[in-house]
């Protein structure tokens, strides 16, 4: 019997022409890298990193619309005084687009890969279904003080089809980002 022959090591492809590899080994600048002993975390990482970042941008958008609304509730209203006006000063800086910002959020962190170390993308996942929760409680309120308004029963019943809709939107987005924030939490993705 003849021993076997080993196959050879492996050898990664060529590189492109105009592309080099990376160097091997520690970074030359003597900065320390996120995930390495020593390395950046927090901020700093989510700064390194364009997914974190943008998410994190979607997110501050939607919490300033909501903030804009706990504002407006303390000013004058513009239609008449009355606690419904109120509530529709409430709900009238938050909206569709709101809750597209918060899905392309949960994109976003979900479907990039998670830098090593990093900001913790459960934690802005968390917020995101908090806000999108939010987002749902206001288009619930939205409806019933639009249902219940004595203006035109077309002008009353497209508005309450319109803000039921974005409210259901927010929940089935607050209900996945809770989800995936728990199971990213857990490592099981």
């Amino acid at each position: 019997m003849t021993d076997p022959v080993p196959p050879p090591p492996y050898q990664p492809p060529p590189a492109a022409p105009g592309f080099a590899p990376p160097p091997a080994g520690p970074p030359t600048s003597g900065a320390q890298q996120p995930g390495q002993p020593g390395g950046a975390g927090g901020i700093a990482s989510m700064v390194s990193d364009p997914s974190t970042l943008a998410a994190t941008g979607l997110i501050a958008a939607v919490l300033f619309a909501i903030g804009a609304g706990l504002i407006a509730v303390l000013g004058k209203p513009v239609l008449g005084g009355g606690f419904r006006a109120r509530l529709l000063n409430l709900t009238d800086t938050v909206d569709v687009g709101d809750v597209a910002l918060l899905g392309l959020a949960v994109a976003l962190l979900l479907l990039t890969p998670d830098p090593p170390g990093g900001f913790a993308r459960s934690l802005l996942l968390q917020l995101t279904a908090a806000l999108a929760g939010i987002i749902a409680v206001y288009g619930l309120i939205r409806a019933l003080v639009l249902i219940s308004s004595d203006i035109g029963v077309a002008f009353r019943l497209s508005g309450f089809i319109a803000t039921v809709g974005v409210a259901i939107a927010a929940a089935t987005i607050a209900f996945y980002a809770a989800k995936e924030s728990f199971l990213k939490k857990q490592g099981r993705i």
